[in-house]
């Protein structure tokens, strides 16, 4: 397909501009059934209206292609971040790639970096949606370069189609050089309007849980994959008044706001928000669950600034593994299937939500079954509708398709805390809960290990909790172990708890 590429002479590449080269994703192993046999990120090798253009097509190696469409975007985005490490991005393929294309995007926002340009070239392929009628997902500003019609249409992409608005170029003739043209306007178009700046940057974590008395190093908090800081509450209440306590919230779980996609990116966000508090000074660590991955790489990057982190609890963290954006590859369904173990043990009962019902459901009324079975049992208020779990599920799913590796090892003192799952034989539990020890001290050498009360949910609540707390507090993590710095001014959501 004439994609309105200028090819170099006598052989040479174009040099890419420092600000901006276009990356063409150009990934044909959908309709062929196969691989591609060229991948990766090229040589920058022409230009596509006034800009460098480099194609990127993805190799997905021996195992085919993904089966999922975040799996493939992820992918992808890991080739991207490779040949270009920080945004803003200027993306670029054909049209009937339209939904690949959202994905990709979607992953770029939640990774923190910013999309300059999104161009689509096609006809008609795209799924148009009029006025009222746009899909239930994030809308990604872009354009639809239309070669026959001779015009660039603005649009708002989402998952299942587009919104268009007015043509912003038109009249050019169906020639290589009207559509080198209408790239060039469109580029242009979007290099000097600039884009809104998207709302995930601009996200603030920190909610106060307890004010605790002043000087007093503080705690961290990070809940689990797709919970809330509330869940913590009973956390900073056992350890007592005297301790300021913070929660992290993970972003997305309102369902406004897309959730991280790595680690990394919601430690680096978290990171800063810290920073507003305490400055320069020592901080205790913890982390529940996935929330213990955030912490290890929070610890690991507070410490690279040269700050005292004065404790890192992991409560009942998996360890980290080398797992690849495709060994993690989640389904809705997949998803929707271990929400629902996670919510029996947080009920401390079987559900009745089993994989096999929600198999052929559609993801909206996979929603419902789960919100029934909430209600049913005492998890949500009867009176709340099934939307109210779309954020939560939402950043449930972000974090089990997440990959971490941690960047260095961290040399100080650890605690894992670790709880049997009454799903599983005393036999299972130990075996499992071994294999983590053991993982994780690849990481953290100094690591101290021992079993908690209650299942991997009610261990933070009483009567558990306080149990986990007294011995937590045995081992060593004292409040006064350091002074905090003066700390600057700062935003944070308070829960209106007494300081």
């Amino acid at each position: 397909m004439n994609i309105g590429l200028t090819q170099m002479r006598d052989g040479r590449t174009a040099r890419p501009r420092q600000d901006a080269v276009l990356h063409w994703i150009d990934d044909d192993s959908d309709a062929a059934g196969s691989a591609p046999e060229a991948g990766g990120p090229g040589s920058v090798e022409g230009r596509i209206g006034t800009m460098p253009l480099r194609r990127f097509a993805p190799v997905w190696g021996a195992a085919g292609r993904p089966r999922t469409l975040e799996g493939a975007a992820a992918w992808i985005v890991q080739g991207l971040r490779a040949a270009q490490a920080e945004g803003p991005y200027w993306l670029a393929a054909e049209a009937r790639h339209a939904a690949l294309m959202h994905a990709v995007g979607l992953q770029l926002l939640g990774q923190d970096q910013e999309i300059a340009f999104l161009g689509l070239l096609g006809t008609a392929p795209l799924a148009l949606v009029s006025g009222g009628g746009a899909p239930r997902s994030r809308a990604l500003p872009g354009w639809l370069i239309d070669p026959v019609g001779g015009q660039a249409q603005r649009l708002d992409l989402y998952a299942g189609g587009a919104v268009p608005r007015a043509p912003a170029v038109a009249g050019r003739t169906p020639s290589p050089e009207g559509l080198q043209a209408l790239w060039a306007e469109a580029l242009e178009q979007a290099r000097t309007e600039g884009r809104p700046r998207a709302p995930e940057l601009d996200y603030q974590p920190l909610i106060k849980l307890q004010g605790g008395r002043a000087g007093r190093a503080p705690l961290f908090c990070v809940p689990g994959a797709g919970d809330s800081v509330m869940g913590l509450r009973d956390w900073g209440a056992a350890l007592g008044a005297d301790w300021p306590v913070y929660g992290l919230q993970p972003r997305g779980s309102d369902a406004l706001l897309l959730p991280h996609t790595t680690v990394e990116a919601t430690a680096a966000m978290a990171l800063r928000a810290m920073e507003s508090i305490v400055g320069a000074g020592g901080v205790h660590l913890a982390g529940h669950s996935f929330g213990g991955w955030v912490a290890f790489e929070i610890a690991l990057r507070w410490q690279a600034l040269g700050r005292p982190v004065l404790s890192l609890t992991l409560l009942d963290s998996e360890a980290p593994d080398a797992a690849g954006v495709l060994d993690r590859e989640r389904s809705h369904l997949d998803i929707c299937d271990q929400l629902a173990g996670s919510l029996e043990l947080a009920a401390g009962r079987p559900l009745g939500v089993f994989r096999h019902q929600l198999a052929p459901l559609t993801p909206a009324q996979r929603l419902t079954l789960l919100h029934a079975a909430m209600t049913r049992h005492g998890l949500l208020p009867a009176r709340t509708r099934p939307e109210v779990m779309e954020g939560p599920l939402q950043a449930f799913g972000a974090a089990l398709r997440a990959s971490y590796r941690p960047g260095g090892v961290w040399e100080g003192p650890v605690c894992l805390i670790q709880a049997d799952d009454p799903r599983r034989s005393a036999a299972r539990n130990e075996q499992d809960q071994q294999r983590d020890h053991e993982a994780w001290r690849l990481w953290a050498p100094r690591l101290r290990c021992w079993k908690g009360p209650g299942n991997h949910m009610s261990m933070l609540k009483p009567p558990h909790v306080q149990a986990c707390v007294d011995r937590w507090l045995a081992a060593g993590p004292h409040p006064d172990a350091a002074a905090i710095a003066t700390p600057p001014r700062h935003q944070t959501k308070d829960m209106g708890v007494t300081e």
